[in-house]
């Protein structure tokens, strides 16, 4: 197996892995948003306006969840034609190398159908290959939208803390601040999954 087929495997775990970890942390916001409906419930009419913001944080959660659940299986998708596109180019490896050293003018003539076709299907898995790339980057650019959101969802947390009870209000800024760093660490995530989307992109067009 070359380095470059090795990398296709390495490259699509670490991406499943950014995603997991980004599954984790959206898991921790469903609590958060949990926490933060119970204060606000708490809280009373001084919190009125951040009970509507819990939903919105929780809706951010779930749609988190969801996605990483799809870009996961879309990485998994990945890794399986990887794994096609490996042992067509070893096969397409062999032939060339029989083409190369064969003496027998026939035997090679007789390889030919066989190769065409299996430069047929390098070609096909190719294609894909690609696609599923593309695929790929489109999820986690969804992904990446969505959680632009975030950053309107902490600013507006803070500005209903300011309104609720002095009792609350150090808890309410608590949950603005784990929304913010929530959002950013599954952005970071995201944008390290793109990056090696884009590697793998690259080494399918050298």
């Amino acid at each position: 197996m070359s380095s470059k087929q090795i990398n296709y495997f390495v490259t699509t775990a670490l991406i499943a892995a950014k995603l997991d970890n980004a599954n984790k942390i959206a898991k921790q916001l469903l609590l958060t948003a949990s926490n933060a409906r119970a204060v606000a419930l708490r809280a009373g009419d001084s919190a009125a306006g951040f009970k509507p913001l819990t939903d919105f944080i929780d809706q951010l959660a779930r749609v988190t969840i969801a996605s990483s659940k799809q870009i996961n299986v879309l990485a998994t998708q990945l890794s399986r034609v990887s794994a096609n596109k490996m042992r067509t180019d070893n096969a397409i490896c062999h032939f060339e190398r029989a083409d190369r050293i064969a003496t027998d003018y026939a035997y090679v003539e007789s390889l030919s159908p066989a190769y065409g076709r299996i430069k047929r299907s390098e070609l096909a898995l190719n294609n894909k290959y690609v696609g599923e790339i593309f695929r790929l980057n489109d999820a986690l650019d969804e992904l990446a939208r969505e959680l632009r959101t975030a950053v309107i969802l902490a600013t507006l947390s803070r500005v209903e803390a300011s309104q609720a009870a002095l009792l609350y209000q150090e808890s309410l800024n608590g949950v603005a601040d784990n929304v913010e760093l929530s959002a950013q660490q599954i952005k970071t995530l995201i944008e390290e999954a793109k990056k090696l989307a884009q590697e793998l992109h690259q080494d399918a067009n050298v």
